[in-house]
């Protein structure tokens, strides 16, 4: 385990979070606090650093299992969480009302049908990437052989992913910062590199001023509108972060403890921001105070459902297995 990457886990997350309560805050004032909205994007950007992060991870780890290990290690990682906090969001989701093609892909987390689909869970269309990224690697731990072939999917699907909702999401452009991953993972260790954590960081915060900070909604994601531009103006300076953290030497602490419970952070976040909502709308807060308590309640809320639900879950997935 590269410790410094599980606190920049937790980091890459807080992004995520402080973006949706700063949006919040907008919603209910008016105005996104001290730091102007042009800031704020670059929370966007923390998707991106999980996915470099992951490609990096997944591709040490991954290393000396059987694929079965490595695909059962997988799912026991990503859905039971997933599937608790989708609970919430299909109740809400359920008062709009929503299809059968967002049954599937909540279920599967496959999004693309005859038009593309996003799960429930906003947060889930991620997982959608994550997940094809998983298959994609146990299927290399199947038969190394099969590499040149998934590579030619994506860059098939790339070429033709104008033509369906298939070949966007398997040929979405984002699925390239996995593969920054995937070559940071046997990139050696150079201490003067730590100086990307800088500068990536400085890129992706002056995206926002500069004007060229992607944007869309949730299936514009899947469907990978701006994915170029995502992952030169995000991707590639979440590489240098990533890559740069990884020079960083770190040992267990309170602060990879938070990133252990990023992904619970992650999926769970927006319900008490949600919740808060109503009541700022009817008692609103100074911006500020609003983004701070939004924060500060994400964060509560996931620590105890990591303890309470996450890491028992964990506890008696490894048992069965063992």
């Amino acid at each position: 385990m590269i410790w410094s990457l599980q606190v920049l886990r937790f980091i890459a997350a807080m992004m995520v979070v402080y973006l949706h309560a700063a949006l919040t805050a907008y919603q209910a004032t008016g105005s996104s606090g001290i730091f102007p909205p042009m800031i704020q994007v670059a929370g966007t950007a923390g998707v991106d650093i999980f996915f470099v992060i992951s490609g990096v991870i997944i591709t040490r780890t991954a290393r000396g299992l059987t694929w079965q290990q490595f695909a059962w290690k997988r799912i026991r990682r990503i859905l039971p969480m997933y599937y608790l906090a989708s609970i919430p969001a299909a109740l809400i989701a359920a008062k709009s009302g929503f299809g059968w093609r967002e049954t599937i892909a909540t279920v599967t987390l496959w999004p693309a049908f005859d038009e593309m689909a996003a799960p429930v869970l906003p947060a889930a269309w991620t997982l959608c990437f994550e997940m094809l990224f998983y298959g994609a690697a146990t299927l290399v731990l199947v038969n190394r052989r099969l590499l040149p072939a998934i590579l030619g999917v994506f860059a098939f699907s790339l070429a033709f992913r104008s033509t369906a909702p298939i070949f966007q999401f398997l040929g979405n452009p984002i699925i390239l910062e996995f593969m920054i991953g995937v070559a940071l993972a046997y990139a050696p260790l150079i201490k003067v590199a730590r100086w990307g954590i800088l500068v990536g960081a400085f890129a992706i915060v002056a995206a926002g001023p500069l004007g060229i900070a992607p944007d869309g909604n949730t299936l514009d994601f899947l469907i990978g509108e701006d994915a170029f531009q995502r992952v030169a103006v995000y991707g590639i300076p979440a590489g240098l972060v990533v890559y740069g953290t990884m020079q960083v030497n770190a040992g267990k602490s309170v602060w990879t403890y938070l990133g252990e419970a990023s992904y619970t952070l992650y999926l769970f976040h927006t319900v008490p921001i949600s919740a808060l909502l109503t009541l700022w709308i009817f008692y609103p807060l100074p911006p500020d105070i609003i983004i701070a308590v939004g924060v500060a309640a994400s964060l509560l809320l996931s620590w105890r459902i990591h303890e309470k639900f996450e890491k028992p879950l964990l506890g008696i997935f490894t048992a069965s297995r063992a």
